[in-house]
């Protein structure tokens, strides 16, 4: 069966995901334990990985990307294990409503539930790649003040932030991969009319942001917008993952590239966090 993003039933679109990401995907690292958390009212729930000899004062909570219309913390096991091995830290990655059945702020509001359901941890990177990038930073713009005073960092992954024409669209985007200006223009209709896209409040995340692009993806212009657009830090981070397509961490643990892409980002969340224990501290 052929699969389109743009006109398949949510139910193909989420089995074709689910496979894509099991046939991509490499071996689990060992030493590291996952456990299922239960929703619990507004929180939903999700899969939280937790190295041996974890750091215990910080916690990444995760975003999966699939379009906002697939995916889940199953589908990205093998790459938040990972980043749980590489960064020495817990990380939760959260479950979320999907389009169209949860038209926007579902999604935002689910963003939130998670950071809340983590508030007991010091500090948070809140992550999240494709379109789970953008749930991190909905989620990211409506935190309490308290809550959003621990957020140690912002690990944002090949994201998609609402553009559905661009050079890199016009480059690397095809019906085929989902990316082109069409394809694109329906998925982010499946959110209904009310999303706020990312780069409208850009100026106002002063949080340090690591922002991955790949070098032939077709939302590469997305990410490096939302950089440009962001408010001042000199912590911020842009950087290409050269020759790679959107997607390619889908081959965490199989693939040395996205391994060693994942452990850059892991090593800027640690190096983040000793430079926000010292500021907390003064």
């Amino acid at each position: 069966m052929t699969i389109s993003w743009a006109r398949s039933k949510p139910e193909e679109l989420r089995a074709h995901h689910a496979r894509d990401a099991a046939e991509m995907a490499g071996a689990l690292p060992e030493d590291v334990i996952e456990t299922e958390l239960a929703p619990d009212a507004a929180f939903r729930g999700g899969l939280l990985f937790t190295p041996r000899d974890c750091i215990t004062d910080a916690v990444f909570v995760y975003f999966h990307g699939g379009g906002f219309v697939a995916g889940s913390p199953e589908t990205h096991r093998c790459m938040t294990a990972w980043l749980a091995k590489l960064s020495r830290m817990r990380v939760f990655s959260a479950r979320y409503r999907l389009v169209p059945e949860h038209p926007f702020p579902a999604q935002r509001a689910d963003a939130v539930a998670a950071c809340r359901a983590m508030a007991g941890e010091v500090s948070i990177f809140l992550a999240g790649d494709s379109a789970g990038a953008c749930v991190a930073l909905w989620g990211l713009q409506v935190l309490d003040a308290p809550l959003r005073a621990r957020i140690a960092g912002l690990v944002l992954l090949y994201g998609g932030y609402g553009l559905i024409e661009s050079a890199s669209i016009a480059r690397y985007g095809t019906p085929e991969n989902g990316l082109d200006s069409e394809t694109l223009a329906v998925m982010y209709r499946r959110l209904g009319g009310d999303a706020v896209w990312p780069t409208a409040f850009a100026g106002e995340i002063i949080e340090p942001a690591y922002i991955l692009a790949a070098e032939m993806d077709g939302v590469f212009d997305d990410s490096a917008r939302l950089f440009d657009s962001l408010g001042p830090n000199p912590a911020h981070l842009f950087t290409v993952a050269k020759g790679e397509d959107h997607g390619f961490f889908k081959r965490t643990g199989r693939d040395p590239t996205a391994l060693r892409e994942l452990d850059k980002s892991a090593r800027w969340a640690t190096e983040r966090l000793s430079h926000w224990r010292t500021t907390a501290q003064a």
